[in-house]
């Protein structure tokens, strides 16, 4: 495939955070805080724009939290403005812009879980199904199935164009 073909345009990104926002909130409707970390810097903006989402919801506290996966040994770094120990007993989103094959997402839960989080949930813009680590997301904006050669690119360099494309 030579060409992109758009998939999610700049209107249906921001409803699917909506959406998402909407989601998460439900199922965390008895917390005070939600943590949420995004996954390199495309699911951290994901994140954002689902947290700001979230606080035009209800009065919550939303805790936003970088995880950054070294692409060469898939260790996981985190960044945040809190220690990451006030994660024991709370439930925490993951959120990432594509679900290829898991791989991405399952190096960033062991030390996650070391921390003894009650919960991880996962939320992603667009899921393929090319899965070869066991991990699902639990809100998802759009299911593709695609070719092992074609790729879903979620661009987010313009934050007012942006737009999920099938290459």
């Amino acid at each position: 495939m030579n060409q992109s073909v758009l998939i999610l345009n700049h209107k249906q990104i921001c409803h699917i955070c909506k959406r998402i926002a909407w989601q998460i909130y439900e199922e965390n409707i008895d917390s005070f805080v939600i943590y949420i970390a995004g996954v390199d810097s495309r699911g951290m903006f994901l994140a954002e724009k689902i947290a700001k989402e979230l606080q035009e919801i209800g009065q919550l506290e939303i805790k936003l939290f970088n995880i950054v996966i070294d692409r060469n040994n898939f260790e996981p770094s985190f960044y945040s403005d809190f220690p990451l120990n006030d994660l024991k007993n709370e439930a925490l989103i993951v959120v990432d812009d594509v679900l290829n094959s898991g791989k991405t997402l399952i190096s960033s839960f062991l030390p996650l879980i070391q921390r003894q989080v009650s919960k991880i949930s996962i939320a992603v813009l667009a899921s393929r199904s090319h899965r070869l680590y066991p991990v699902e997301a639990n809100f998802v904006g759009v299911s593709m199935a695609t070719t092992i050669q074609e790729h879903l690119l979620f661009d987010n360099t313009d934050e007012n164009n942006l737009k999920l494309t099938l290459n």
